[in-house]
């Protein structure tokens, strides 16, 4: 879905909502377009169903962009359907020990009904990206590029040195990187990746020390707190995350503060994972405090999603986000409803459709909207 529906800005305290009046019907007609939709994605639900780290599938430590040659093998055996082609011709975007490339392109068509306005709807590229890693010294020392080339212009999201001694337990990045706190979801419209601020259009450029032990993982970062931007005084932004990792479940929890001119701003989340049969279900729950002229103005934004394998190659996802923008105010409470029905008919190609609905404060027609999309992954 394009990300020009949400609102993304790491000081942000704008998300939006909208009716559940459609949720009758939700259901059993994304059950009939399933037979011409599909899709599913490198997410953190795939982490809770295997029982796996992010460093495991991952370049990055934390998660997201380029996938390393056993996620990629992963992705094509245990996420698609069916593999085609001969085992030894598969891509895992290895192109020799020094070298390794990586892409993702997600375009579609999105559809918006805002009430009291006219029906919007386009065909867009809502992502275009592509990945290289240089290992200078194999199993130590690696340059890490993620570029995005689309839709408008280039952007660059992530540009850093990785060095990983100790056979990759220790990690240390230098450069500009997605920010580690809480679920790294694929989709950067959630509440819980717009209203904190950090996602993949708010890098930030700094130093983060890792720690993968197994089961632990755990990131401490160092950053200028301008997702990206120049910095224009001495302060900086502190962020820390920790996680355990189990064959059942995951618990972790991300602490964040930003000293900025304009106002502090202190984040604590927690966030979790676990498997109940077929179904994979991710929680999270940040708590985030703003200093403001006026005084501190507390919110809390949350996240509840269930992912249901119904088959191998199909995902049902089923979300449910809330979000208080400010708890000394009454009846602003927002929420928002998603279904998403994913299906991996082979590798490198995810086509999916879904709906999100919106519930908002009455005087709000755009926090009351409702969105249909139909999107292609394909990657590589």
């Amino acid at each position: 879905m394009s990300g020009r529906s949400g609102f993304a800005r790491p000081r942000a305290t704008q998300p939006v909502s909208a009716s559940s009046r459609c949720a009758v019907w939700v259901v059993p007609w994304l059950l009939g377009a399933s037979l011409f939709a599909s899709g599913a994605a490198a997410e953190p639900y795939l982490s809770v169903r295997s029982g796996l780290t992010c460093a495991t599938c991952h370049t990055n430590p934390t998660g997201g962009g380029k996938r390393n040659a056993f996620g990629t093998a992963y992705a094509h055996t245990e996420v698609a359907q069916r593999v085609v082609g001969e085992a030894e011709n598969i891509w895992t975007g290895e192109v020799n020990r020094w070298i390794a490339v990586g892409g993702d392109l997600r375009a579609g068509y999105e559809s918006v009904d805002v009430p009291n306005a006219e029906e919007q709807s386009e065909f867009d590229i809502s992502r275009g990206t592509v990945y290289a890693e240089v290992r200078a010294i194999p199993g130590l020392l690696s340059f890490y590029l993620d570029e995005q080339i689309a839709p408008d212009s280039a952007i660059n999201r992530e540009a850093y040195a990785l060095i990983t001694p100790g056979a990759g337990k220790y990690t240390i990045k230098v450069g500009k990187f997605f920010l580690p706190f809480g679920w790294r979801l694929q989709d950067d419209t959630a509440f819980t990746r717009q209203f904190t601020g950090i996602n993949f259009d708010t890098p930030d450029n700094g130093i983060e020390a890792g720690l993968e032990l197994g089961s632990w993982s755990a990131q401490a970062a160092i950053t200028n707190g301008t997702a990206g931007g120049p910095e224009a005084d001495s302060t900086k932004q502190v962020s820390l995350r920790g996680m355990f990792v189990s064959s059942g479940w995951q618990f972790g929890a991300s602490y964040n503060f930003n000293n900025a001119a304009l106002g502090d701003r202190t984040m604590y989340g927690l966030f979790a994972g676990f498997r109940t049969g077929p179904i994979s279900w991710l929680g999270e729950i940040d708590y985030v405090t703003d200093e403001t002229p006026t005084g501190d103005v507390d919110s809390v934004v949350g996240l509840l999603e269930g992912n249901w394998r119904i088959a191998k190659g199909h995902n049902l996802k089923v979300t449910y986000e809330a979000f208080d923008p400010n708890e000394d105010i009454d009846e602003d409470h927002r929420d928002r409803y998603s279904v998403v029905w994913e299906y991996s008919p082979m590798q490198l190609f995810q086509p999916r459709i879904g709906v999100r609905l919106y519930d908002g404060v009455p005087q709000s027609d755009l926090q009351n909207r409702d969105e249909f999309f139909a999107e292609l992954h394909v990657f590589f």
